[in-house]
Order: C-alpha cells, then sequence, then structure tokens
C-alpha cells in the first residue's frame, strides 16, 4: 500500500485499477438496490397499512393488485409532485418567515402525498375504492405522523451528541 496517500486525497476514476473499478461499480449497484429496496418496502408497509385501515372501503383483485399500487405510486408520486411544483417555486420566491415557509413546504408535501395517492387508485388496475379521499387522507396522515418521528428520532440523536455535529 503507497503510505503517501493522504485518506483526504480523492482518486480519479480513472487512476483506478480494473478489478478496483469492477468493486466499485459493485458496490454502488448494491447500494442503489438496497436503497430502492428499502423505498420499497416502506411504500409497501404503508400501502398494507392504509389498505388495512381502511379495509371497508378498498377492494382489490388480488395481491397483485397491491405490487400494482406499489410499482405506480412512485410514478404516481413524480406525477403528484409536479403539479405541486410551482407552489414550492412560489413559496420559495416569497419574503415569508421561516417558520411559516416550514410550515407551509409540510403542508406542501401532506399534499403531494395526497395527490400521489389519488393518482395511484385511480391508474392501479384492478383497485376499486368506494370514497377515494378517505384512503388518500389516511395516507397523508401515516406520513405526517412519519415525518414527525423521524423528527423526534433527530432531536434525540442530536441531543445525546451534545449538539455536535458528528
Amino acid at each position: 500500500m503507497d503510505d503517501s496517500h493522504q485518506p483526504d486525497d480523492e482518486s480519479p476514476w480513472a487512476s483506478l485499477s480494473p478489478w478496483e473499478r469492477a468493486l466499485a461499480a459493485f458496490g454502488m449497484t448494491g447500494l442503489i438496490l438496497g436503497v430502492v429496496t428499502a423505498v420499497l418496502a416502506a411504500v409497501l408497509l404503508g400501502l398494507l397499512a392504509v389498505a388495512a385501515a381502511s379495509l371497508h372501503l378498498v377492494e382489490a383483485d388480488g395481491i397483485g393488485t397491491l405490487l400494482w399500487g406499489v410499482a405506480l405510486f412512485l410514478p404516481c408520486n413524480a406525477l403528484a409532485a409536479l403539479f405541486i411544483y410551482p407552489l414550492r417555486l412560489g413559496l420559495r420566491l416569497t419574503s415569508l418567515a421561516p417558520r411559516t415557509k416550514k410550515a407551509t413546504e409540510a403542508a406542501l408535501s401532506v399534499a403531494t402525498t395526497f395527490l400521489a395517492v389519488l393518482f395511484t387508485e385511480y391508474f392501479t388496475p384492478g383497485l376499486r375504492v368506494q370514497h377515494p379521499w378517505l384512503p388518500a387522507l389516511l395516507a397523508a396522515l401515516l406520513v405526517v405522523l412519519a415525518n414527525l418521528a423521524v423528527r423526534k428520532a433527530e432531536r434525540r440523536t442530536s441531543n445525546r451528541a451534545g449538539g455536535k455535529l458528528l
């Protein structure tokens, strides 16, 4: 091993050997697949929670319908974010107080989730929903609760670290 190599040095991709390149590509592929799997598992758990909570409102033809819902949720979320983006951009251009901007950004996040679930309910084959806005509202509230839990966990870890950055 070369002792002149400093930990802060960045080695460009071209200076890596073919074995190191293959290993790096394999590692990044594994990382990307792991993140995608974690996101899809979280979406599937959320979908199952919403379907279980609104059992009498949602009728599915089978487990395949739920898998279709998971597969369609991310594109539907992108579509909903596209509709909400002009409002987010307008919010960033305003001179509101930071606390007001943060609250409005959270409300727009809830609206994005609500629209994404509505789109998913509409586009998923084999899914019949009596009152589509109720499961969408439930999913939006589930996302709000998850965000609150994440923020609380972040505050705990920052308090344990003494307010120092790790």
